[in-house]
């Protein structure tokens, strides 16, 4: 089925839908057709084209899995057109994997529908999109207004006019001084004059293409100073019009960002674990993301590694962890990287077009070899077992090869290579048992909130508490939240996040301080949710008691939602913070627009910070430049009394960890001694 584009009647939203599938297509239509005006594409070729039309469509319901064009390149294309970037898309997909998700995602893409759909959560995202879309528009209108007026007066900032030409008119003492011009060296020049040669030419042709058009630029590069120096600004032109239309002049404000990007790279380079030098977790997954489609991954665990550790000591098993990772080094050269990816987890990944089969075979004779010689810790002879998991292919690479070696493990085999049937298995086995106990556990209100102590540094005193979804079972265990994805796939995850949300308000009444509330995206992004938190926080004397706190790959990832949501939230008195930072993607420029009130720093470089000097200063830039940008930050995960001490040296605000209290049902009185 097609339509021609001249067809589409106005005054209506307009869907694009894609989908290789007749009967998909069809359905989707039942359900929108009354409300929207539709256009079809059965191929991502035609799917463009309808897109970049003279009528674009207000959003797009794209099929992930397409012969030829697929829908991630689909979706590429759009994103990187001026004129379809804009236009949200929603990927229609069989697929739930979480990295598969995070790879649409980091495309553009603002939703995941998974098949098979249900038409009433259909209409209800569809909805919910076009309405954002719509605020997002009405917003960028009104600011583009107020920024003709504010840029201009805010001296504060690097400011710069030229005339329509580009020729400089006016700088302020801020771009004199950060540049090192004087101002007759400047007036009557363009702004080549502190251009970096390095700059793109594309980014430099874009910038002008859109204040000649009128609109406003807004970008991320680097200048020169006078004396030579990289000089990183936040950059925004606006273009002044005259009454007819006519551009008058151009007003540039720029932020310096310099420091701020030089610690993001310092973060982004940490790519090598510290104890057996190889690569890390960080870099397998950037390896992974740039794999072709015959990369093979092997992911090999050492059996009981906890009672190593318990039995021989730490030092000791450190010295096996150095061994295994020289032994995967030297036995896998040539023909695979090795990485440690943590703890007692080790990898060995191959993207040199080699033979499946032989790459088991070598994974195979692999296991052989380290189990068959014993580690020399001096006087103990130290014998492992280890077992394998392997996945061929770059398609959730990491996750499958995870899912066989969990396989293996269960099934007690040296190694197994995955296979479709084994995520059905696993998946829905599980899901279908996690679904139940979640059920019942919500019925009997048996998923409450533990409260672990925050201590303030400064006065080594509780000051207030984060709030941690537990569930305790049927025979009185306590289950940390190891259940979130079924409860997202059964559709109970918003029923868990009220249930904590509740009762650790209703908690404020019976406690001094703040309380911690943990949220993720799927939060800020169901209306119902947000409508409960915006109720419960209405309540008087409640907002600002609360701190909200994101875990930081989700919130960076969906920046223009989490926005909108800190805004309306902050509008209550709550603060809010930033979780794991440190972890992944740590933009210190987001986080400027933001106005995060806390860094939360991520655990494995708190735990680390005694014996790594990279974790050390990694967490003296996050303190660094969090102090600069007026936040504070909290260590997770201190451990041991050396590490508190490290922490405070380092000049964190805060601390949370097991040495300082555990999670408790009850908080304890703010005040007391951490």
């Amino acid at each position: 089925m097609s339509r021609d584009d001249s067809a589409v009647p106005s005054g209506r939203p307009t869907i694009l839908v894609v989908d290789d599938l007749p009967e998909n297509i069809h359905g989707l239509l039942e359900a929108l057709k009354d409300d929207y005006s539709i256009l079809v594409a059965t191929d991502g070729p035609k799917a463009v084209e309808l897109a970049q039309g003279p009528t674009p469509p207000d959003l797009v319901l794209l099929d992930v899995k397409m012969p030829g064009m697929d829908g991630y390149e689909v979706c590429r294309r759009l994103k990187n057109s001026p004129k379809t970037c804009n236009i949200p898309i929603l990927f229609v997909t069989i697929v739930d994997a979480s990295g598969e998700k995070i790879r649409g995602f980091l495309l553009g893409a603002a939703d995941f529908i998974t098949k098979p759909f249900d038409i009433d959560e259909v209409r209800a995202r569809v909805k919910t999109h076009l309405e954002l879309g719509r605020l997002r528009r009405v917003l960028e209108g009104r600011v583009e207004r107020l920024n003709e007026y504010k840029h201009a007066a805010d001296v504060s900032n690097i400011v710069s006019r030229t005339d329509p030409a580009g020729v400089i008119t006016y700088v302020n003492d801020a771009f004199v001084d950060t540049y090192g011009y004087a101002r007759e060296e400047l007036i009557g020049k363009t702004h080549h004059v502190i251009g970096d040669p390095s700059t793109p030419p594309g980014l430099i042709r874009e910038m002008w293409s859109t204040i000649l058009s009128g609109a406003t630029w807004r970008g991320t590069y680097s200048n020169l100073s006078k004396s030579g120096e990289e000089v990183y600004v936040n950059n925004t032109i606006v273009p002044i019009l005259n009454a007819d239309g006519s551009i008058r002049e151009f007003i540039s404000t720029s932020v310096n960002v310099t420091y701020l990007i030089k610690q993001e790279e310092l973060i982004r380079q940490q790519t090598t674990d510290a104890l057996t030098g190889l690569p890390n977790r960080v870099k397998l997954m950037q390896d992974l993301g740039k794999a072709s489609s015959r990369a093979m991954l092997g992911m090999i665990n050492i059996d009981q590694f906890k009672a190593i550790n318990d039995f021989y000591g730490l030092c000791n098993g450190d010295k096996v962890l150095l061994e295994i990772g020289d032994r995967l080094q030297k036995m896998a050269a040539g023909r695979a990287s090795a990485y440690r990816i943590g703890g007692d987890l080790f990898a060995l990944f191959s993207d040199n077009q080699g033979d499946a089969g032989g790459f088991e075979s070598s994974i195979a004779s692999i296991v052989n070899q380290l189990e068959s010689v014993a580690v020399d810790c001096g006087d103990d002879k130290i014998n492992i077992r280890v077992t394998a998991g392997i996945c061929f292919g770059r398609d959730n690479a990491y996750t499958h090869a995870a899912l066989a070696l969990e396989r293996a493990r269960i099934e007690r085999r040296d190694y197994l290579v995955y296979t479709d049937q084994m995520e059905i298995k696993s998946h829905y086995k599980d899901n279908i048992r996690w679904s139940q106990k979640i059920r019942n556990a919500l019925n009997d209100g048996r998923i409450v909130p533990f409260f672990q102590p925050i201590v303030d540094n400064r006065s080594g005193k509780v000051c207030k508490h984060e709030a941690l979804m537990r569930m305790i079972d049927e025979d009185g265990d306590v289950i940390a939240p190891t259940f979130l994805r079924a409860a997202k796939l059964s559709r109970q995850y918003a029923a868990l996040t009220k249930a904590i949300f509740e009762q650790a308000v209703a908690v404020l009444a019976e406690c001094a301080g703040e309380v911690t509330i943990n949220l993720t995206v799927e939060d800020i992004l169901d209306s119902n949710t947000v409508a409960f938190i915006d109720q419960k926080l209405a309540q008087p004397g409640i907002g600002p008691r609360v701190v909200l706190e994101i875990t930081e790959t989700e919130g960076i990832e969906n920046y223009e939602e989490v926005r909108l949501f800190v805004d309306r939230m902050k509008g209550y008195g709550c603060k809010f913070a930033i979780d794991d930072f440190g972890s992944g993607y740590s933009n210190f420029v987001h986080l400027l627009r933001l106005k995060i009130d806390y860094l939360k720093i991520d655990g494995s470089i708190i735990m680390n910070i005694i014996d790594d000097p990279d974790s050390e200063a990694i967490a003296q830039v996050i303190v660094d430049a969090a102090r600069r940008l007026g936040m504070r930050t909290v260590a997770e995960y201190v451990g041991s009394a050396d590490i508190q001490i490290k922490a405070k040296q380092l000049g964190i605000d805060f601390s949370q960890g097991y040495y300082l209290g555990k999670p408790l049902p009850k908080p304890l009185s703010v005040g007391d001694a951490g």
